[in-house]
């Protein structure tokens, strides 16, 4: 599992890389992601930033009330911008609005020790707000950080839909 679905992928999917390759690699990972069954994605949503990299990828394509709780989880207890902004854009696609407690956590932990990933998590939390009308106790993003989230969103939907079959064309 991991030299098939973890160590082709994760250097390009983590932090905000995965914004720079497009559609080919979100192609490469749909095909991969067949036959991923929910409970490896849990598997490696429990384990390493790398793991959890591509849980957090692997997840939106096999939504499952047991992979959100995965990720919800490793979102809270992450420890840094390596995997933080792919588990915070699983988290908004498949909990919405129960996504803002560990988004709130995450953050916390993210300002105390400042592992570099707060703008994005503030982005995924204004992005609930607005689009599910949830309270949170985040600040407001930057222009920046919220684009960088809009287009980490777009690569999930997309991946969500390739995994499927359907084209979303860039």
């Amino acid at each position: 599992m991991i030299e098939h679905c973890v160590v082709p992928f994760y250097l390009d999917m983590m932090g905000t890389n995965a914004i720079r390759y497009g559609q080919p690699l979100i192609t490469a990972l749909a095909d991969a992601s067949r036959g991923v069954t929910p409970a490896q994605v849990t598997a490696l949503l429990r384990d390493g930033w790398r793991p959890q990299v591509m849980g957090a990828w692997y997840s939106v394509t096999v939504a499952r009330p047991e992979v959100t709780t995965a990720v919800l989880h490793a979102l809270a207890t992450s420890r840094g911008a390596l995997d933080a902004p792919s588990l915070a854009t699983a988290a908004v696609v498949l909990a919405g609005p129960e996504a803002i407690e560990s988004l709130e956590r995450y953050f916390a932990a993210d300002q105390a020790k400042g592992w570099g990933a707060s703008g994005i998590i503030a982005a995924a939390a204004d992005h609930v707000r607005r689009h599910h009308h949830v309270a949170t106790l985040l600040p407001l993003p930057t222009d920046a950080d919220q684009d960088t989230f809009t287009a980490l969103l777009d690569i999930a939907r997309r991946l969500q839909a390739a995994s499927s079959g359907d084209d979303l064309a860039p």
